[in-house]
């Protein structure tokens, strides 16, 4: 499967699940990014498309709009037929999960993956991932990294890393994904940190030496995780425009605000995050507070100009 296909699927599914009404399907080819062409292309490829999502066991609803025009059809995908049922499985068998259908990515697994992946992040729990910014072994390099994380942590190997400009040396513990990222639990020193994968610089190598440290036995990785948790939460104030940004709208509510805008509000705890998450929507969204946010948006948005 094409990415620009996923994409297109993805985006499909966000859409029919945000909406509280049935769309039709030029508004489907209107507001969702992925269709283009004339009004015949774009025709057999929502027809594929949803024939695609319904192999995944992606339930479309469809229903006719008006009684005299049998075409006149709206389509939704309801949640109660899209969710799994969050007390079929415990925690720690949410966060193995959603570890795996990501490592499926690009096999022979992978439409399967992505539909559980899907079905996966929409549970309640401890589990924070974003359909758009799913974590993904995007290269080979990358690939190389997480099998050299996941090798260290099951061997008690010493990793080696360039971080924040500086040569860290810790001992492995656990890995997670939040957000979009894989991130690695280590003790560094004497204390328990979370290192981001996308910012260790260069590679990422372990000593080779089997059984090289005693993990502690006072550390539990789920314990920790659900102490990231209580972190400070701050919320950001947005306007989203009408009829866009649909991943927002799967996972927050949004209030009507004007003819053009929708008020949202967005919780997080880890600014650098969300200003990722609130430029990939582009001119679509507006922050209203913090200003701290606003601040730094139009910082970032500046300096990407002048590059």
């Amino acid at each position: 499967m094409s990415s620009q296909k996923t994409e297109r699927l993805i985006n499909l599914t966000l859409a029919l699940l945000a909406t509280k009404r049935y769309l039709t399907k030029s508004e489907i080819f209107k507001n969702v990014t992925g269709y283009s062409g004339s009004a015949e292309t774009m025709e057999r490829m929502f027809e594929r498309d949803k024939d695609e999502l319904r192999s995944m066991g992606i339930e479309i609803d469809v229903k006719g709009l008006d009684p005299l025009f049998e075409d006149d059809q709206g389509y939704l995908i309801k949640s109660e037929t899209f969710q799994l049922k969050g007390n079929e499985f415990a925690k720690d068998e949410l966060f193995y999960l959603t570890m795996a259908a990501n490592l499926w990515q690009s096999t022979a697994l992978d439409s399967d993956s992505k539909a559980a992946l899907l079905k996966i992040q929409s549970l309640s729990g401890p589990i924070e991932s974003d359909v758009v910014n799913t974590p993904e072994i995007r290269d080979n390099e990358n690939s190389s990294m997480l099998t050299t994380a996941f090798d260290a942590i099951e061997k008690s190997k010493i990793l080696t890393f360039q971080y924040n400009g500086s040569t860290r040396i810790v001992e492995p513990l656990g890995m997670y994904t939040k957000a979009g990222f894989w991130y690695l639990v280590a003790k560094d020193e004497e204390s328990f940190k979370s290192f981001k994968l996308l910012r260790i610089e260069g590679k990422l190598t372990s000593n080779g030496k089997q059984n090289g440290f005693k993990k502690p036995e006072n550390f539990d990785l789920m314990h920790y995780l659900e102490g990231l948790n209580k972190e400070e939460v701050i919320r950001a104030e947005i306007l989203v425009r009408k009829e866009q940004a649909f991943a927002l709208r799967s996972k927050y509510a949004a209030s009507d605000f004007d003819e053009e805008w929708d008020l949202m509000v967005l919780p997080y705890k880890y600014e650098p995050e969300i200003i990722e998450t609130l430029l990939w929507h582009g001119e679509n969204v507006i922050v209203i507070k913090p200003e701290s946010l606003r601040n730094t948006i139009k910082v970032s948005l500046k300096e990407f100009i002048n590059d």
